[in-house]
């Protein structure tokens, strides 16, 4: 198997819903993720599996107006899991929004029942930074999570 991380297209919004309605309890609406695509289409990428062509996961982020990456969301397919790709999303979209915009801090929200997650998310270098309470449809809570690369930076300098 051979997965490759690429930009975003069109035509790959529908197997981009089809894998998020597998991930999520409360998936998003295709057309919300059509307008993340819109609006950062070189924060919006995918796995591919270059063997079948089929998209096999998906990341997408946006720039805030204080300054941090916000990763939105991170899905990949259930058959593909545990085998680094979520990883790589995340290392492709997070070097995205450093070349690109020249972020240096990023954030996202994770279920707190979302352990997998969790750990990836720590492994990577983010901290839990608080809790918001409810924060999904169904009530339960988030971390939200921050890696702050900019104190690395500077200290390096």
């Amino acid at each position: 198997m051979l997965i490759s991380i690429r930009n975003a297209r069109g035509d790959d919004m529908d197997q981009v819903y089809e894998i998020e309605k597998k991930c999520f309890k409360d998936p998003y609406p295709k057309l919300l993720l059509i307008t993340l695509y819109q609006l950062y289409p070189e924060l919006f990428l995918v796995a591919e599996d270059t063997e079948s062509s089929r998209i096999v996961g998906y990341v997408s982020g946006v720039i805030r107006r204080d300054g941090y990456g916000h990763i939105v969301s991170l899905c990949v397919d259930v058959g593909y899991r545990r085998r680094g790709i979520g990883r790589m999303l995340m290392k492709a979209v997070e070097d995205a929004m450093k070349k690109l915009f020249g972020v240096c801090r990023f954030r996202l929200e994770v279920r707190v029942s979302n352990e997998p997650a969790i750990r990836l998310y720590i492994s990577l270098g983010y901290i839990i930074s608080s809790v918001l309470k409810r924060y999904y449809i169904d009530g339960e809570d988030a971390y939200l999570m921050i890696k702050d690369e900019c104190v690395q930076n500077q200290s390096s300098k």
